[in-house]
């Protein structure tokens, strides 16, 4: 299997498991992006010159237009997914962060791409399986 193939293996398996799966975990794969770059930016230092999640940095996280990330932050809000905060140092700006149901919702989606990822191994030969792990340097889950 080449470079090329992987990937379309990987896609494939991924697209399923989301059409299969994101009814019952109750996440899009949108969603799951959006909540996936929040958590991205929680992670980061925060002092006065670079003070934390703000909608610019998941726009640009992202690479997606100021007012599509607005507009999905909004929704995240009005599902409890998603809080937003005053910034201390930037009184025009507000910080986003994850609630426990948005990080549970998060938790659901990356369910589904450990499902994925489980049968993507399964179809892989032993040699590529070996290979693949080595080339990651990932631990053998089987």
């Amino acid at each position: 299997m080449d470079l090329t193939e992987f990937f379309e293996l990987v896609h494939r398996h991924a697209h399923r498991r989301w059409n299969a799966l994101a009814a019952d975990a109750g996440v899009s794969y949108s969603e799951f992006e959006y909540l996936s770059a929040i958590q991205q930016q929680e992670y980061r230092q925060t002092d006065k010159n670079d003070h934390g999640q703000h909608l610019q940095d998941v726009v640009e996280a992202m690479g997606v237009r100021k007012a599509s990330a607005s507009v999905m932050v909004v929704k995240l809000e009005e599902r409890g997914w998603v809080r937003r905060i005053p910034c201390q140092y930037d009184a025009r700006a507000q910080h986003i962060l994850l609630t426990a149901e948005g990080k549970s919702r998060l938790d659901c989606g990356k369910g589904i791409y450990a499902s994925a990822a489980r049968q993507i191994m399964l179809e892989l030969s032993s040699e590529e399986r070996a290979g693949l792990l080595q080339v990651w340097n990932l631990p053998d889950a089987s």
